[in-house]
């Protein structure tokens, strides 16, 4: 398992939080079945950050309604809808500057990813010179210096 481009050994870590549980007397799980490798690609903190980024920049957007009560739970659901319905302008114009501010983050966190992935290319450019081997110096008859 692969948490953020780390290896996370994640039958350890399912002992460790089961072994968590059991000490508190909470009920554990039931045993699953968790590959070793290959469940999920590697991820880019970079791009993944940024995604969230975007994805999160308009903060008049509302989180989907759910609620996990029942019966008085589905009346705060459906006052909640309301309040959203009749005061999405107020809503829209309360969170306007932080929905402007978090573009701005987010344009800013991808001009320095920009800047970042194009340094990080750099010094493995510079180190692959490095470790390349110097050119021989010509072996030509005329290069003895003569004193």
């Amino acid at each position: 398992m692969k948490l953020m481009g780390r290896d996370i050994p994640a039958r350890e870590l399912l002992a460790r939080i089961e072994e968590r549980l059991r000490t508190r007397g909470l009920p554990t799980s039931e045993p699953a079945d968790v590959p070793e490798e290959g469940v999920e690609p590697r991820v880019d903190p970079l791009s993944f950050y940024l995604d969230a980024l975007e994805e999160n920049a308009d903060a008049t957007r509302s989180l989907p309604l759910h609620t996990h009560r029942g019966g008085a739970g589905q009346l705060v659901l459906v006052a909640k809808w309301a309040f959203r319905k009749t005061c999405q302008v107020f809503i829209n114009e309360t969170l306007g500057r932080q929905r402007v501010f978090n573009g701005h983050v987010r344009d800013s966190y991808a001009q320095l990813s920009a800047e970042v992935i194009r340094l990080r290319a750099e010094v493995e450019a510079l180190r692959a010179a490095q470790a390349a081997p110097p050119p021989a110096p010509p072996s030509g008859r005329g290069s003895k210096k003569s004193g």
